[in-house]
């Protein structure tokens, strides 16, 4: 469907959910190779349902839209308040992961990752997706089934590596007993609020204690789980409390767009790179915001630009000439890493991951649009390149 949902398809929708309770746009079905054979199975699946009362509207929403500004989760709403009664909706949903999108409304079954499972076990057919959810929704085995996936599997479409295992690996062989120094060190680093870990090149042999390992890794995951959960919610709640200027329209989509990717990236997050990625998308988004509230005084939003070299560090950035791999680019720097890049080294404290039997600078990692991006720092539009990445990997994705 292009452009907006008007009032006569509106009308035709609400009668659908009050009758049948399945309505597929025309475009979208031809667009996506739905027959009406696939409508009428859509239409049994939703007659079947026994725990669940399941409406089902497949509609590409166009972000211009003024009533639902792309998202389903405001048509689902829209559509339960005029038809009423408890129900389910499901939908589609082109700026969430996965796109097959669920909203419950009243006493109904729980959703938690039924999607998730009948996108994983359906990735190229919407339709048997759909037909999978209501069996899941029916017989509540989502949460169990969820469970039983590897962690590093369940949400491939955010790192593509995966989380980055082997610090294990790293310290396996190494003897010695400046062990407990280091064992030390690390977790006073964690006390002061430390929570990746960085380059270490240790010049002696040591081995850390698994018990000890996984306590700082537990620990630092903890807090920086925390960090992005405050950081996103936050804005979630400013987003709801406040209003834009009329001239910040299109700043303020931005500021609910990087909020719903945050949101989205932070509920999937599969690896910690995920969660610093989450945590980039929420600070974008409070930027948007402020400059919508304020009425864009400083001229139309633009990013800010995050340090290439580590996007948790804070404060203002500066444009440094970094070579890399034989190449010479330009990037934005705090001033701590700009420093040191002028003065001809790499800086000391570069975002760092976990991978085989060493830490790696994540840009040297193949983590999708972070690395690829540097985290939004050399790609301005960082929401655009989740997007080519998740199409790139195939995933998330319906029939040709």
């Amino acid at each position: 469907m292009s452009g907006s949902i008007d009032d006569t398809t509106l009308a035709l929708i609400e009668e659908e959910m009050r009758g049948d309770g399945v309505w597929i746009d025309p475009a979208f079905a031809r667009a996506n190779d739905i027959s009406a054979s696939d409508e009428a199975f859509l239409e049994q699946t939703v007659a079947g349902a026994e725990h669940a009362d399941m409406k089902v509207v497949l509609v590409e929403i166009d972000r211009d839209d003024p009533l639902f500004q792309g998202r389903f989760s405001n048509l689902s709403a829209w559509l339960h308040d005029s038809v009423g009664g408890d129900a389910t909706y499901v939908g589609f949903d082109e700026y969430t992961l996965p796109q097959l999108s669920v909203a419950a409304f009243g006493d109904q079954p729980e959703t938690s990752h039924a999607a998730d499972i009948a996108t994983r076990e359906h990735p190229d057919d919407l339709v048997d997706a759909v037909g999978r959810l209501q069996e899941l929704l029916d017989d509540g085995s989502a949460p169990d089934l969820w469970e039983q996936i590897p962690r590093d599997e369940r949400y491939p479409w955010t790192a593509d590596d995966g989380p980055f295992e082997g610090l294990g690996d790293w310290v396996e062989g190494l003897s010695g007993t400046a062990w407990l120094g280091v064992g030390v060190a690390v977790l006073a680093a964690v006390a002061a609020g430390v929570v990746w870990v960085r380059s270490r090149r240790p010049q002696t042999a040591f081995v850390l204690p698994t018990a000890v390992l996984r306590s700082v890794r537990a620990a630092e995951d903890r807090q920086v789980q925390q960090q992005a959960d405050r950081e996103v919610l936050a804005l979630g709640e400013a987003l709801g409390a406040q209003q834009p200027a009329p001239e910040s329209l299109d700043t303020w989509q931005q500021a609910l767009d990087h909020y719903d990717a945050a949101r989205s990236v932070l509920d999937h997050a599969g690896s910690p790179a995920d969660v610093v990625g989450a945590l980039v998308l929420a600070r974008r988004g409070d930027s948007a915001r402020a400059s919508a509230v304020a009425g864009e005084p400083g001229g139309p939003w633009q990013p800010p630009m995050n340090c290439y070299f580590n996007p948790l560090h804070e404060g203002r950035t500066e444009r440094v000439t970094w070579k890399h791999e034989e190449r010479s680019v330009s990037v934005p720097a705090c001033a701590a890493c700009a420093t040191q890049v002028r003065a001809g080294r790499e800086p000391d404290d570069v975002l760092d991951f976990i991978q085989g039997d060493s830490t790696v600078h994540y840009y040297r990692l193949d983590i999708g649009a972070w690395s690829g991006t540097g985290y939004g720092s050399v790609e301005p539009d960082l929401i655009a390149a989740l997007r080519r990445n998740r199409r790139r990997r195939g995933l998330a994705r319906l029939r040709p």
